[in-house]
């Protein structure tokens, strides 16, 4: 089997694809509660549901990085999530944990601005979990790929 090429992804194309990944993830999960408890102001005072939902988004996330190495966010962009040593999928107890320190780390700020002092531009959480997301690189030596447009006026 041929290696497929690859570079980490950019910060702009993680951000862009978690921003996939709230909307189509997270945002049905909060319309759901929200439904069900009733209303904005049961929803609101209930900040066991919001970290429910949170929780649950946690799951959903690493349910589809531990089948797919994708998520739907990174899959609109071809990225992967893979592990930093064997470059293989990451186990889902690995990924819960990734998620955790997500959390934690986004709370304080310290694990997005970690990626600004880092020369590779890799996160907290993609430090703590070895892992990071790359987007593979297209084969156009054999044309796969390639389209041709032509306009006619």
């Amino acid at each position: 089997m041929a290696k497929v090429k690859a570079r980490l992804a950019t910060r702009v194309e993680r951000t862009k694809a978690f921003l996939i990944d709230l909307f189509l993830l997270y945002v049905p999960i909060l319309y759901v509660f929200y439904f069900v408890l009733g209303g904005k102001e049961a929803f609101l005072e209930n900040q066991i549901v919001i970290a429910f939902c949170w929780c649950f988004f946690g799951v959903s996330q690493a349910l589809f990085f531990a089948f797919k190495a994708q998520s739907p966010g990174l899959k609109a962009y071809d990225l992967y999530l893979i592990d930093k040593e064997n470059k293989k999928k990451l186990g889902f107890m690995r990924l819960i944990a990734r998620y955790i320190i997500f959390l934690l780390s986004s709370a304080l700020l310290f694990g997005f601005i970690m990626s600004f002092i880092r020369s590779d531009k890799l996160c907290f959480w993609d430090i703590a979990s070895k892992s990071y997301i790359i987007k593979k690189k297209a084969d156009h030596s054999k044309g796969a790929g390639v389209c041709l447009v032509s306009k006619h006026i």
